[in-house]
């Protein structure tokens, strides 16, 4: 297995605002507290502050998760540093995507691991623990029920409502099976079966997918925390009101999103009048105010002010945030100092610092995460066989195709020739009769279209010499780029994570090098 490794901010296209942060531009300075870098998240986790009491809280609620799980040691020894007030977080989180999802799924935990690392040589009073957030509660059932494994669609037909992490696992066994079938590898398809014989042995989807998360990263001390948990909602419950009462996300993020577009950025999300969701057995439904009055916007439930505190007292794991009030739950209840995310989560974080400042509640470094091709042994092939490297993977496609079969042909020149020569014919012609000036240039005309027209025959004629390398590439940029677009975004890889004592993973841990990002291109 070879790695190569590229800076990140040179090859992948990020969105301007995101891109400026990274390159720690002026002009984004007011829209974050901590710099991406390890000097500051090192001087913010020295000082991070954070109450005894919800130490020992999410300590209770942890061990009470993970007794029903094969214990490992690192992560017995990270959840111990909550319950002694140790503890310092950094953060990822997604969806509960089958079998992990797209490849950015395991970069992203892989790149939470790697910064926890790196920090922990320069806080030595501290205890960095990696930390993978479910998000359990989120409703969106199409995005999390299949995966592309070798470019062929995996596909879970559940016809279950709500929060994706109460799903039953029923009918996923049959998937499953045609998934560890598929595997050509016996050694590997022994190796994998006790992962998912141990995750089988839970009937929600959410515990399922903490258990095969807990079998593969365990070993690095990940720890995975569940939100929907009616203790930890508790501590969540003072901003659940104030939302409710208040519509402090409309206020705060609307006036930031006001300032990102005046300096020309566009704006990742936008905010609702109540920017929360109410929870039930099989429903996530949007929560609307109307006057002194709030109901669910499919009508099933409402409340007078009364009513509705009522129940947020008796019931806050009912109340489920959105994509915008979610990270002020995550850094209530963890004693966080960075969050590890893609550009577009990375987007949507940037509009939030008024709303961290407006709940008091400290804002996390924002880490963009790493990213890896994964290069197949036939990729690797073709590349040898065109005279190719694996950084010409990064180039922009017509100029292999041009560095391949030559240039496109350009009869400019001899087409700008023929017009003067055209000319000056019709100059001599309309000596004799002007009237057949203009039958002269119009020759001229279809002359030169004739010109075009032999032009792309060329040019054809030069690709079908060169067919064999032109397919060659074609297959070979379809690979890295399905669809026209990155590999890490459609790809399942967890196969290859998996593979040989976890080797892909083990050398992308010593390669990534966040809270740097960068591109890593793995030969295997």
């Amino acid at each position: 297995m070879q790695l190569s490794s590229f800076p990140d901010l040179e090859f992948r296209k990020l969105n301007a605002l995101v891109e400026d942060y990274c390159r720690s531009s002026a002009a984004v300075q007011t829209f974050y507290e901590i710099a991406p870098s390890l000097d500051d998240i090192v001087r913010y986790a020295n000082t991070r502050q954070f109450k005894l009491y919800n130490y020992h809280l999410i300590a209770d609620v942890l061990e009470a998760q993970y007794a029903q799980f094969t214990p490992i040691r690192q992560v017995n020894e990270n959840i111990r540093a909550f319950a002694d007030g140790n503890a310092i977080c950094v953060t990822t989180g997604h969806q509960l995507c089958l079998l992990g999802g797209p490849a950015y799924f395991f970069y992203k935990i892989l790149s939470t691991i790697k910064l926890a690392q790196n920090l922990q040589p320069l806080v030595p009073t501290k205890r960095i623990v990696p930390v993978f957030w479910l998000a359990s509660e989120d409703h969106d059932r199409e995005e999390i029920n299949h995966t592309f494994i070798n470019g062929t669609r995996l596909e879970w037909n559940t016809a279950q409502t709500g929060a994706v992490g109460r799903f039953s696992t029923d009918g996923f066994d049959q998937v499953l099976q045609l998934w560890i079938n598929s595997i050509e590898d016996e050694n590997l398809r022994n190796a994998i079966t006790p992962i998912w014989n141990r995750a089988m042995k839970f009937h929600s989807w959410g515990e399922l997918t903490l258990s095969w998360l807990h079998d593969c990263f365990g070993e690095w001390g990940l720890v995975v925390i569940e939100p929907d948990n009616p203790r930890l909602k508790q501590l969540f419950k003072p901003l659940i009101k104030r939302e409710l009462l208040e519509g402090v996300v409309d206020k705060s993020v609307s006036k930031s999103n006001e300032m990102l577009s005046q300096l020309g950025y566009h704006v990742q999300v936008n905010p609702r009048d109540i920017n929360l969701f109410y929870l039930s057995k099989q429903s996530r439904v949007r929560i609307e105010r109307h006057g002194g009055n709030w109901n669910t916007v499919d009508q099933l439930h409402s409340w007078n002010e009364s009513e509705l505190l009522q129940e947020l007292d008796h019931h806050p794991e009912n109340f489920s945030p959105n994509v915008l009030l979610r990270p002020l739950y995550q850094e209530t209840i963890l004693p966080n100092v960075a969050y590890i995310g893609g550009p577009g989560e990375l987007a949507y974080w940037l509009q939030l610092k008024a709303l961290f400042e407006e709940f008091e509640v400290s804002m996390p470094a924002l880490v963009l995460r790493n990213s890896a091709i994964i290069v197949s042994p036939s990729v690797s092939k073709r590349l040898l066989k065109l005279g190719l490297t694996t950084r010409d993977l990064l180039r922009n496609k017509q100029d292999l195709v041009t560095a391949l079969a030559g240039d496109k042909p350009d009869f400019s020149n001899e087409k700008a020739e023929l017009f003067l020569l055209f000319e000056r014919l019709a100059d001599r012609i309309a000596q004799t009769d002007s009237t057949l000036r203009a039958s002269a240039m119009a020759e001229a005309q279809r002359t030169l279209a004739g010109i075009d027209q032999l032009q792309a025959k060329t040019w054809k004629a030069i690709k079908v010499k060169e067919e064999q390398k032109l397919t060659a590439l074609d297959k070979m940029w379809e690979e890295i780029y399905p669809s026209k677009d990155w590999q890490e975004r459609s790809q399942n890889i967890l196969i290859e994570a998996l593979s040989n004592d976890k080797q892909l993973m083990r050398e992308l841990l010593q390669e990534f090098q966040s809270p740097a990002s960068n591109l890593v291109i793995v030969e295997s």
